[in-house]
């Protein structure tokens, strides 16, 4: 779907309602505590349309977007459908503002689900990168710098740790406490990089003992230069992740040291997550947040 497509489709409450129920994101029918079946009505609501009973001794009435992600939102769902997918393709918040006529306040607000449903998605979506006969390279990397009042950019001090499998671009970024053994090999090397997988980085020490749990581990000392003149390794690959992470952080004027785990997710759903990111995120939220 593109976007003229999606501005006729949300002009529709009946159209959004339809769409909706098909990408499993709203219930197609309610029932109510009396028993009866509920009845779709045309109602002067934020949605155009309300769940009544239509038994004459009742009459009650439910939202239609009862028990789903969109809940508890005060914005309509056809402003949601149009936020999603002008995010999807990059727009930023201000931008959106202007297009959508959304406050700055509200759109941070619902930008803020919406990277929450990327971190889920990261944070328990079994993702893997590498494996046997695959290339990963590992690095670690300073993000932010301080500025007048701490507005607008990260504070300085926000150590992140990447990686990124050759061929395919998957990347996986994470804001690290430390730049320990424990931290970066322990919990996120073995946490998301198959055994098996080449693994390349700088010298550093604590990627020191990777070849003896289950990876091969090629270095290149970057004191003397860029690629190993014998084994050819080197990290291109991963400072072109760094680039694309801080020209998005740029581009959205930074954020606050708090936020970066978001945001970094975010761009680590794009980058693991191929595909259409509109329906991808329907998609999503409809596997995190089932409608009950």
């Amino acid at each position: 779907m593109n976007h003229p497509e999606l501005l006729t489709l949300i002009q529709s409450a009946h159209a959004i309602f339809t769409f909706l129920v098909d990408c499993c994101l709203l219930a197609s029918r309610q029932r109510c505590q009396c028993g009866t079946e509920m009845v779709l009505r045309n109602r002067n609501v934020v949605d155009g349309l309300i769940w009544e009973c239509p038994l004459r001794t009742c009459r009650k009435r439910r939202s239609i977007r009862a028990g789903s992600f969109f809940e508890d939102s005060k914005i309509s769902l056809g402003q949601w459908l149009n936020i999603i997918y002008l995010w999807s393709i990059d727009v930023s918040n201000k931008q959106l503002s202007l297009m959508t006529g959304i406050s700055l306040r509200t759109i941070a607000t619902t930008l803020a689900k919406i990277r929450q449903i990327c971190s889920l998605k990261i944070l328990h979506g079994n993702i893997k990168l590498g494996g046997r006969g695959k290339t990963v390279e590992i690095d670690e990397s300073m993000f932010g710098h301080k500025r007048k009042y701490n507005r607008g950019r990260v504070s300085e001090g926000a150590w992140v740790f990447g990686m990124v499998e050759r061929g395919s671009g998957r990347a996986l970024t994470f804001r690290v406490p430390d730049r320990t053994r424990e931290t970066l090999v322990t919990r996120l090397v073995q946490e998301f990089i198959q055994p098996g997988t080449v693994i390349l980085s700088d010298k550093f020490s604590p990627y020191f003992n990777l070849n003896d749990i289950g990876y091969t581990h090629l270095m290149v000392n970057h004191s003397e230069n860029f690629v190993d003149p014998y084994t050819g390794a080197h990290t291109n690959t991963i400072e072109g992740v760094w680039n694309a992470v801080k020209k998005k952080l740029k581009r959205m004027c930074g954020t606050f040291k708090h936020q970066l785990p978001s945001y970094l997710d975010e761009f680590n759903w794009q980058r693991v997550y191929p595909g259409e990111r509109f329906e991808m995120m329907l998609q999503h939220i409809a596997e995190l947040y089932p409608v009950h």
